[in-house]
């Protein structure tokens, strides 16, 4: 349009919602997420955890089955929150980190190392927006591999079990949602922040893994030297086993190799960690990029 028409003006028309403008990034994402033939397999290969372990609370209260397999039946573990921890809540931790190492690091970098942030940040989308867009894909994913399944089984247990089991383990639900989403949430802010800063995927996962390993090593080399809770605060992984352990009211007799650390701490470890994540992550995340 020539300038000396003077005829351009702005939209004036109706605008999106800003949650309409998340659940775009949302839908993107999740798409190219699930080009990856790889991906598709190891996700179909994470919901065999809750069918094996469904048919093993079938074939435990089976009477006829430990009979003909001659199983002393006083020596049967008993189906509480320990069984669930070990049986189910350590393998579901696994199979979070695995993914979110996969997916988490190839989600924000592609955008910042093709310029591209400028182009999402002109548009009706700011930082939020953006954020929310990239985690929602981790937080839904992530919760259909951990505790969503988890529901049906213990509802299983204790329609197996009766005599009220599922009334008096009710804390088991809120012990999966609560340590599943503070797993998800806090390695999902982590592999953003790290993606944002180290913009070659590879490379990004590596560090990523590098983060959560030598912080693993660092703090139990100064839990030894040092004793206390200090080195418990930056081992990553001892903070969710802690939150584990409260949660699922386990016996600290049965899992002596936890950090011995009050869960108030372990709540602090993960709130610093995602908010140090998110603050380095807005760092990186603007509408102007400086190309040498």
């Amino acid at each position: 349009m020539a300038i000396f028409q003077k005829a351009y003006q702005g939209y004036s028309g109706p605008l999106t919602k800003p949650m309409d403008r998340t659940w775009v990034i949302f839908r993107y994402a999740l798409a190219d997420v699930f080009q990856s033939r790889l991906f598709l397999a190891f996700f179909a290969v994470c919901f065999l955890l809750p069918i094996l372990l469904m048919c093993f609370l079938y074939l435990f209260y089976n009477l006829e089955f430990l009979i003909e397999m001659d199983v002393d039946l006083e020596e049967l573990t008993e189906i509480d929150g320990n069984f669930f921890l070990l049986a189910m809540q350590y393998p579901q931790n696994f199979m979070l980190f695995v993914m979110i190492m996969a997916i988490g690091p190839a989600m924000i970098s592609p955008d910042i190392r093709n310029n591209a942030m400028p182009l999402f940040l002109s548009r009706p989308i700011n930082k939020a927006s953006y954020i929310l867009g990239k985690l929602l894909v981790l937080l839904v994913l992530g919760s259909l591999i951990s505790w969503v399944p988890a529901l049906p089984l213990f509802f299983w247990q204790g329609y197996l079990a009766g005599g009220g089991w599922l009334g008096d383990n009710l804390h088991l639900i809120v012990a999966s949602v609560v340590t599943s989403m503070a797993w998800i949430l806090s390695l999902s802010l982590l592999s953003f922040a790290v993606s944002a800063w180290v913009e070659w995927k590879t490379v990004a996962r590596l560090a990523f893994f590098g983060i959560l390993f030598f912080s693993s090593i660092f703090g139990g080399v100064v839990t030894e030297i040092f004793g206390g809770w200090g080195g418990y605060m930056v081992n990553i992984y001892a903070g969710i086993e802690v939150i584990m352990r409260e949660l699922y009211r386990a016996d600290s007799n049965l899992l002596d190799w936890m950090a011995d650390m009050q869960i108030g701490y372990a709540l602090l470890q993960f709130f610093l960690l995602s908010v140090i994540s998110l603050f380095v992550l807005t760092r990186r995340i603007r509408a102007f990029q400086v190309v040498s």
